[in-house]
C-alpha cells in the first residue's frame, strides 16, 4: 500500500505570473514523486510466547499490557520492554479487562461471577459481584465502567462508587463480550453467540454487522477494538480478524488471517490460532491479538518504509 504525500505551497500573487506559479508547483510534485520517495505501510505480525494470554486485553498510560488466560486464572503484565510477570491470579477464569482514569485494572471473573478491582500493583481493592462477566471498559469523559454479562444478555454501567445501573437487556444482544467506542464516544457491542455489532446510543440498539461463519467452528465473535475509524473484530473459529465500518451496514473485509496458524511476518502472510482478544493502542500503530488456541500474544505492528 503506498501513501500519498501532499505538499502546500504559498506563493504572492504579485511576484509570479501564473505560468511560472504552475512550473513551480509542476516541478516541486516531480521532484516529490521520484523513485523511492513515495513511503510503503508495512504491516508485520510477531509473537510473544511468555506469559499467557487467550482473553481480554487491557493497556495502561505507560504502555504496560494486561491479558487475560480464561482457563488458567491468571492475568498477566507486558511491559513495554516485553517483560511478561503474573499480575493476579486465583480468578476462576479471568476474562475481559478495563482500566479507569485511577489506573486501577477491573477484571471480569467470568465464571466467578465477580468484577475485581486492582492497584497498579497487582493489589485487590474491590469485588463487585455480576453475573458471568465478559467485558468490561472505561467509558470515555468518566471514570464510570461500562460491562456487559454474558448470560443475561445485559449491557451496564458500573459507576465509581460501584452501583450497577442496567442499560439494556436482552434481544438483540446476545452472549455480549465485545465492547468499543469510537473518537466520538458511540458505544459498539459485539455478541459472541451469533457474530453481531450493534451500536448503542441513548438507550437503544443500531445493527452494523454480522460477520460471517464459512469455516467449522466459526460461529464466535471475541472481542472488539477501534482504530483510526474502524472497529476491528476476531473471528475465533475463522482465525480471521476483520475490519469493519462502523458507518454503513455490513461493511467489512478481513484485515488479517486466513487458516490455521501461528506465522509471523507480513500481514498477508501471517496465520492466527483462534484469534479472541484485541486491543488498539492509543495511536493506533498496534494492535495486539491473543491467540485463544495456543495462549500467545500477537503483536500487529504498522510503520513506514521509503
Amino acid at each position: 500500500m503506498k501513501r500519498t504525500v501532499n505538499y502546500f505551497f504559498r506563493v504572492k500573487k504579485t511576484r509570479y505570473s501564473l505560468p511560472i506559479v504552475s512550473a513551480l508547483i509542476l516541478s516541486s510534485f516531480l521532484i516529490s514523486c521520484r523513485p523511492g520517495e513515495v513511503p510503503n505501510i508495512i504491516t508485520n505480525v510477531e509473537t510473544v510466547a511468555d506469559g499467557s494470554f487467550s482473553d481480554g486485553l487491557a493497556i495502561d498510560r505507560k504502555g504496560n499490557l494486561y491479558g487475560s488466560d480464561f482457563y488458567g486464572n491468571t492475568v498477566y503484565k507486558m511491559s513495554p520492554s516485553k517483560e511478561v510477570t503474573v499480575f493476579a491470579d486465583g480468578l476462576i477464569s479471568p476474562n475481559g479487562i478495563g482500566i479507569n482514569k485511577d489506573e486501577e485494572i477491573y477484571v471480569c471473573d467470568h465464571l466467578g461471577n465477580t468484577i475485581y478491582k486492582y492497584s497498579q500493583e497487582g493489589i485487590q481493592l474491590d469485588s463487585i459481584p455480576a453475573i458471568s462477566p465478559a467485558g468490561i471498559k472505561r467509558i470515555p469523559g468518566t471514570n464510570d465502567m461500562l460491562f456487559v454479562e454474558y448470560n443475561t444478555n445485559t449491557i451496564n454501567l458500573l459507576s465509581e462508587d460501584n452501583t450497577i445501573t442496567k442499560l439494556h437487556e436482552g434481544s438483540p444482544i446476545n452472549g455480549p463480550a465485545g465492547i468499543a467506542f469510537d473518537r466520538r464516544g458511540n458505544t459498539y457491542i459485539g455478541n459472541f453467540n451469533d457474530r453481531k455489532i450493534y451500536k448503542y446510543k441513548d438507550g437503544a440498539l443500531s445493527f452494523i454487522a454480522e460477520l460471517p461463519a464459512e469455516a467449522p467452528n466459526a460461529n464466535f465473535l471475541g472481542f472488539l477494538t477501534y482504530a483510526k475509524g474502524f472497529l476491528f473484530a476476531t473471528q475465533l473459529g475463522e482465525h480471521k480478524i476483520y475490519k469493519i465500518n462502523p458507518n454503513k451496514e455490513n461493511d467489512f473485509e478481513v484485515f488479517a488471517g486466513s487458516t490455521l496458524g501461528n506465522n509471523d511476518g507480513d500481514i498477508s502472510e501471517a496465520t492466527f490460532n483462534f484469534p479472541n482478544g484485541i486491543l488498539a493502542s492509543s495511536n493506533g500503530k498496534f494492535l495486539y491479538v491473543s491467540d485463544a488456541g495456543t495462549s500467545n500474544l500477537r503483536i500487529i505492528e504498522s510503520h513506514i518504509e521509503y
